[in-house]
């Protein structure tokens, strides 16, 4: 019986030893305080909404990837975001079908989309501190993650051409094949060029519809169903010394408003009985009619594009500062302002569902783990008629390690 066992176990061991040594496995991650401070501003039926100081935890991140001989792949990355709970971000494996040509990744997955979405955890690698609108958590144009990829790139000298095909569960009603398209055509190391493409290919409904909870998505939580797409190009040059990044969207979505019918059991309704989670011009599109929203078609669309500049500057110590500029629009007339019905104070404040953001900051790295940003927002738009603006500084700490 022990030389069974004896054997068995050198079996095993050998079996393991010879594919460790083609194995490459990693542990990497990052901690990241935060402070943010944002002044007073005007809610949606003209009233001053008070806001108070807030620390933070925003990222807590334990990163796992492991490769075999470059042909299989497999990643996790474990969020602790608030400091709370542990949660997993992402955990999907990976298998190379034609070399570089073709891959097939199956698992939870960011989706390639535009620049940002698949690094937006990296937050001490990118200049800025908020990612940008699109991919803010209180009106997401689509879910951040998805479940299939199959992708793979070309490379011909200086440049190089990366496909990418993705489904999975995102927001569908029941059968249908959700899917998008990420093109991106690189030059060197410096020049990135891409358009961004995805569709519902039919109905989807929200992701979480419950009263006291935000969409997590692009269908909103009052929408019973929703049928859209997202699309637009992205551009990025970032050398030595300079970072320009732009991008811009549009979402064209044919929905229905959620009315069961019965007073208070839709947030269509809830809408239309609160007296701050939407002004007049909301009141109106719903067609509320005391409590009741009794107009259900919601045809509209969401428009956005960002511009963010960034410098550095070489220190003798061997560190870096990089002072950086950012402007955001961003379009939603669907919005509300109530955020525990799903809403957000920014375009859900404005008459017309739309804001401009300028942002000015300055990120400082005084060596390779340890990042320091600081920056400063002002908000813009139309709320009750009149141009009102308001002020927001931010403070992030980061530190990186990897074993």
């Amino acid at each position: 019986m022990v030389r069974n066992l004896l054997g068995a176990a050198a079996v095993v061991f050998g079996f393991s030893s010879l594919h460790a040594q083609n194995m490459d496995t990693r542990f990497y991650g990052y901690l990241d305080g935060y402070f943010e401070s944002v002044e007073d501003q005007t809610s949606a039926n003209g009233a001053v909404d008070e806001n108070s100081s807030e620390f933070n935890v925003p990222n807590l991140s334990l990163v796992i990837n492991s490769n075999i001989n470059n042909d299989y792949r497999a990643y996790m990355n474990l969020t602790g975001q608030g400091a709370g709970n542990i949660s997993v971000r992402n955990a999907w494996v990976e298998k190379s079908l034609a070399g570089d040509y073709l891959k097939f990744r199956i698992g939870k997955l960011y989706r390639p989309f535009g620049i940002y979405n698949e690094i937006l955890d990296a937050v001490p690698t990118y200049i800025g501190i908020e990612a940008p609108e699109l991919f803010d958590t209180d009106h997401l144009m689509l879910t951040r993650t998805t479940n299939l990829m199959l992708w793979g790139q070309k490379n011909l000298g200086v440049w190089s051409l990366r496909y990418v095909l993705k489904t999975g569960n995102d927001e569908r009603e029941s059968s249908q094949v959700p899917y998008g398209i990420d093109l991106q055509y690189n030059i060197g190391s410096n020049w990135k060029f891409g358009f961004s493409y995805y569709d519902t290919n039919g109905k989807a409904k929200p992701i979480n519809d419950k009263a006291d909870s935000p969409s997590e998505g692009g269908v909103h939580a009052w929408m019973s169903e929703d049928e859209y797409n997202v699309m637009g190009p992205y551009f990025q040059y970032k050398g030595s010394k300079w970072t320009v990044q732009a991008a811009t969207y549009q979402a064209d979505h044919n929905a229905t408003r959620d009315d069961s019918g019965n007073v208070g059991e839709s947030k269509a309704d809830l809408i239309c009985q609160s007296t701050t989670s939407a002004n007049q011009r909301i009141k109106d599109r719903f067609g509320c009619v005391g409590n009741d929203a009794q107009n259900t078609n919601a045809d509209y669309k969401i428009d956005t594009y960002y511009l963010r500049v960034g410098y550095n500057f070489d220190l003798e110590s061997g560190g870096q500062i990089t002072p950086y500029a950012q402007y955001d629009y961003y379009k939603n007339p669907e919005m509300v302002y109530d955020k525990s019905l799903g809403g957000d104070k920014e375009a859900g404040v404005s008459d017309d569902g739309d804001f401009v953001k300028w942002t000015v900051g300055t990120v400082y790295r005084p060596n390779y783990t340890v990042t320091f940003k600081l920056d400063y927002s002002q908000h813009m738009q139309d709320v009750v008629n009149e141009s009102k603006d308001y002020g927001e500084i931010r403070f992030s700490y980061s530190y990186f390690w990897k074993f």
